[in-house]
């Protein structure tokens, strides 16, 4: 027979608090992203209040100086938009005299051409759009092929080389046989092989072949770029001083949080409102996340650069082996919250500006039992290629044996691994013919 009994048991659950995943949010939050979170929270909630920093200020000419100052106006020194490339083109065909049909065909073509300055649109679907001939919409694809830069209103880039060994009277012999010969006779590359095949000398070959590595396979790329510059605002920065290491959060992402007084003195005294009550507790949550990041940051940060301080005084060279795991330990925090702690995050060292994330770098043992980071393994890898002789170029096998005699101990697959990351070819495709 069933019976229903009344048990009293103890249970420790972590249950997750709003609170709480804020704070989480705002720590995986860049120096930016938290700017853009806390003035956007300020907007919405009038009890929260964010200290903006003042704008940088600018130094005027000197009196002694007026004189050449006389005629000086702030807004002729503003930098104009820079025109399109459909403008470039189009400005160059107004210069030429041209049928008024092949004019306005070249002009048409030119705002069909992408940010790269390849034509991608069949002429047979244009004639039929357009109601043009196809040979009236080649007479305009020829002019605006004559155009600068040589290359543009190319359909692919085996007529984008060919464009521009044509325009170039200097150019090596042989490259537009090369050329015309197939895209394959350049990756992979042998001279000997495509000298026979095109009949001329390896000599010959290799001529041609370091001449068209040479052109641009995007002519119009740099050309009325819309895209703005990216830049990174570090998130703290670390210097030395007389051996000494000083650290701080950078002031453009350590906005200054708090709760506006009138508004939190008019909700305590005042009359009893659920809704600012709310808004209160809303922008004391925010504060304390706040606080919080800043201290779980600056933890981090010290323990990390406590592990590196001979990169501060050596560079990337002196990179540790570093984890997740070690850091967390230290500070006695969880790895996943150290993990949120770094993502997304920048630092200002005396060697330049480097993700935090670069620090956390494996272990690779060496012969004398020290372990040195895979990114120091990387650094001299890439300096024995750069010092190789161009015509007898290091095998993957041979430059593990050069790193084997320094005392790192990796295989020949490791060393391929890290050369396709620092985007080298390989030995056959380095090899130069002289």
């Amino acid at each position: 027979m069933l019976e229903m009994q009344l048990v009293q048991e103890q249970r420790v659950r972590l249950s997750m608090t709003p609170e709480m995943k804020q704070s989480i949010h705002l720590l995986t939050l860049s120096g930016q992203d938290l700017n853009r979170y806390l003035q956007e929270a300020a907007e919405e909630n009038p009890v929260l209040e964010v200290e903006e920093h003042a704008a940088p200020l600018v130094r005027l000419p000197r009196k002694g100086n007026q004189r050449t100052f006389d005629s000086y106006d702030p807004l002729l020194q503003v930098k104009s938009a820079e025109p399109t490339l459909e403008q470039l083109l189009s400005a160059q065909i107004r210069l030429l005299d041209l049928p008024p049909m092949v004019k306005v065909t070249a002009e048409y073509l030119a705002g069909c051409v992408n940010d790269d300055g390849y034509l991608k649109t069949d002429l047979a679907e244009l004639s039929s759009v357009l109601g043009i001939s196809v040979d009236g919409l080649q007479a305009g694809l020829d002019i605006l092929q004559s155009l600068d830069p040589a290359g543009v209103g190319a359909r692919s880039l085996h007529e984008c080389l060919l464009l521009q060994i044509r325009r170039d009277s200097s150019a090596a012999a042989h490259a537009e046989q090369m050329v015309q010969a197939g895209l394959g006779e350049l990756v992979p590359f042998h001279p000997g092989k495509a000298g026979t095949r095109l009949g001329i000398s390896s000599r010959e070959a290799q001529a041609a072949y370091n001449y068209i590595t040479q052109l641009d396979p995007k002519p119009c790329r740099s050309i009325g770029c819309q895209e703005r510059p990216h830049y990174i605002i570090p998130d703290a920065m670390v210097e030395l001083r007389q051996g000494e290491i000083y650290m701080g959060l950078h002031s453009a992402g350590n906005l200054r949080v708090s709760m506006n007084e009138a508004c939190s003195h008019w909700i305590r005294h005042g009359a009893q409102d659920e809704v600012w009550s709310a808004r209160a507790a809303e922008a004391r949550a925010i504060v304390r996340s706040v606080q919080l990041r800043r201290r779980t940051l600056m933890r981090v940060l010290t323990a990390v650069m406590s592990e590196q301080v001979l990169f501060l005084h050596e560079g990337p060279a002196g990179l540790k082996p570093l984890s997740l795991a070690n850091v967390a330990e230290r500070i006695d925090m969880h790895e996943s919250t150290v993990s949120r702690a770094v993502s997304g995050k920048y630092i200002q060292t005396p060697h330049g500006v480097f993700e935090l994330k670069s620090f956390f770098t494996t272990g690779i043992e060496t012969a004398c039992g020290d372990p040195t980071s895979a990114s120091v393994v990387k650094l001299r890898l890439k300096e024995l290629i750069r010092t190789e002789q161009v015509s007898r170029p290091y095998s993957d096998s041979q430059l593990a044996a050069l790193l084997a005699g320094e005392g790192i101990r990796i295989s020949r697959r490791t060393v391929a691994k890290y050369r396709e990351e620092l985007q080298i070819l390989p030995s056959l495709e380095r090899k130069r013919w002289s």
